[in-house]
């Protein structure tokens, strides 16, 4: 009885959440499926005719082409005025039915309607919508599908995107280019010529008036000025001179081109009136207004753009490079981030943070002067016997950066460069190019030792006496065991300070990187101690074993000691401080 009672009260529930369901839900479904005024797919519509004010516009899908007008002008029409406008008319909705089947349409200014929007799709009826007057609230206007009497009304933004005369139609651009498309500029003005190309190579080079490599970011704003350039209003569609418009004789013509010929278009400028500039393009024969900074940012002289920097390179993007110093040729790599590794003519880690530097520099070494490469100027700036010669390779590109660089001027301000494939001589900030290094010794690392405590596993201090190591407890990381002379816990406190001495410790002076010298005359033959690091083998960094020989001191200055790896040939001299500091931890070290 419980049981059959409860099943009639689920029932009921569900009964009525059914019902709710088609009452709201269901019913408000087809209430907005029935909202659309037109039934009809933007893709289907192959001519549009808009009429506002008695003067019609009527616009053509051309294959290939995309939306024309065709009447009253023949014109390209505005691709995004026109999508907008597709787009308004496909999902019309009413805001409000104002009178589902009016008497009088003439109450609503729909009898003889101030515009209207016709779409016609192939052989099928015309769709076409009848805009009237403002409400009286202003906030919108009376609409009605022609052939029909509902009234209803649309948002003041629908009837604007609707109500589009010709001038509104149309496309404003004065040509349709992709600016990377684009391989040439050339920029005329009275007996003024600049042609600037692209190469081979990806450099904008200015080639008239004269040959030198242009700045990029000037290049891309004169083509994006161009090819970007709006008309703000439409003057003369056919004009029977120019001559009034300063179009016979142009103050200024500004051409593009690619290298196939797919492009080859010229927006010509004429007499400034009212704030704007008359225009007009190779294109039509149309005269144009527009705005005046197109002139202002294209009426430059040819010094405008040539490159403010010597040379175009990114040094993050500099993943190799060789330098010529004297008889001297130094090749280095860059193994990872701010990891440089020497290949000749030694094999050494290289100073990552003077490499750095010399390279920042020379990427941004802004040009003072130019001077015409003449073979007396390259002899008077100091190029027949270059202080360095640099070959950069970069990345994405075919071949290297070179730099060749010169002497300073007399005056000691500036110091002079060149790439051998330019014709022109730079002068720089001498102050850019401090970092230059006299030999390829100046390159080598200074650091003596490189490695990540966290990283080491085993530490070892072995003199002629005594040998003294510790090894990291593998579960309790901060925790140091005694192997040698002893077993028990290390005192951590005495490992990292041992560690940050050797990270601390530097070179000196760069004594011999050959692997036949006499180690004796060092005493690194039998040296006075040997410190070795044992580097990773888990947590995937690869197992390394690091050890610094420590021989005698340097003759003449006791605070000074020579010292070399075991697996370098790198002879330096060190401060020997580090050495006495490594000697009283060993004897505080407890003996078994």
């Amino acid at each position: 009885m419980s049981g059959g009672r409860y099943t009639i009260i689920l029932a009921v529930i569900l009964g009525l959440l059914a019902s709710c369901y088609f009452l709201f839900v269901h019913e408000e479904e087809q209430v907005v499926e029935a909202e659309r005024v037109f039934e009809i797919d933007a893709e289907e519509v192959v001519e549009i005719r808009v009429t506002v004010d008695g003067a019609a516009t009527t616009l053509e899908k051309v294959p290939m082409k995309g939306w024309e007008i065709t009447d009253p002008v023949r014109y390209a029409a505005d691709p995004n005025v026109v999508g907008t406008l597709l787009r308004e008319f496909t999902t019309l909705s009413p805001a409000r039915t104002v009178a589902d089947s009016a008497e009088a349409l003439s109450e609503y200014g729909l009898e003889f309607p101030s515009a209207s929007v016709e779409m016609i799709l192939g052989l099928d009826k015309p769709m076409v919508l009848l805009l009237g007057d403002v409400n009286p609230t202003g906030a919108a206007h009376y609409a009605v599908e022609k052939g029909t009497r509902r009234v209803f009304l649309v948002s003041g933004q629908i009837n604007g995107n609707l109500r589009r005369t010709t001038d509104a139609l149309r496309d404003r651009d004065l040509m349709r280019v992709e600016r990377d498309e684009v391989e040439e500029v050339v920029l005329e003005k009275g007996d003024r010529r600049v042609v600037i190309k692209l190469d081979p190579y990806g450099t904008w080079r200015v080639e008239a008036p004269y040959r030198l490599p242009a700045e990029r970011d000037e290049v891309t704003n004169a083509v994006s000025t161009i090819i970007e350039a709006s008309a703000i209003s439409f003057i003369d569609e056919a004009p029977s001179s120019l001559e009034e418009y300063g179009l016979a004789n142009p103050v200024m013509t500004a051409t593009v081109k690619s290298s196939d010929g797919s492009i080859l278009h010229t927006l010509s400028l004429g007499n400034e009136e009212m704030g704007l500039v008359y225009a007009m393009t190779s294109e039509r024969r149309n005269v144009y207004a527009v705005s005046t900074t197109i002139l202002s940012q294209l009426d430059r002289e040819p010094d405008f753009y040539r490159r403010i920097t010597a040379f175009d390179f990114q040094s993050y993007r500099v993943p190799a490079f060789s330098m010529d110093l004297g008889d001297e040729r130094v090749s280095l790599v860059k193994r990872s981030f701010e990891d440089w590794r020497m290949t000749s003519p030694y094999a050494l880690r290289a100073n990552d943070r003077f490499i750095t530097a010399m390279l920042d520099s020379l990427e941004i070494a802004r040009v003072r002067e130019h001077i015409p490469a003449t073979s007396a100027n390259r002899a008077s700036h100091g190029f027949e016997n270059p202080v360095a010669g640099l070959s950069l390779t970069i990345d994405d590109r075919p071949r290297p950066q070179e730099i060749l660089v010169g002497s300073a001027s007399d005056d000691g301000k500036y110091r002079y460069v060149m790439d051998p494939e330019e014709e022109w001589i730079y002068a720089v900030d001498a102050s850019s190019l401090q970092r230059l290094p006299a030999g390829a010794l100046e390159l080598r690392d200074n650091k003596i030792l490189r490695f990540k405590g966290y990283q080491v596993h085993m530490f070892e201090v072995v003199t002629p006496d005594e040998r003294v190591r510790v090894r990291r407890d593998q579960k309790q990381r901060v925790v140091w065991k005694m192997e040698e002379p002893s077993t028990g816990d290390a005192d951590a406190i005495s490992v990292g300070r041992a560690f940050s001495e050797l990270d601390s410790l530097y070179s000196q002076a760069f004594v011999t990187a050959d692997p036949e010298a006499d180690l004796a005359s060092y005493g690194l033959d039998r040296p006075a101690m040997e410190l070795t690091l044992q580097i990773g083998g888990r947590d995937d960094v690869p197992e390394e074993r690091v050890s610094l020989l420590v021989g005698k001191s340097y003759p003449g200055d006791e605070n000074l000691v020579y010292v070399k790896q075991r697996n370098s040939p790198v002879v330096s001299l060190a401060r020997a401080g580090f050495v006495a500091r490594i000697n009283d931890m060993v004897a505080l070290t407890p003996k078994s």
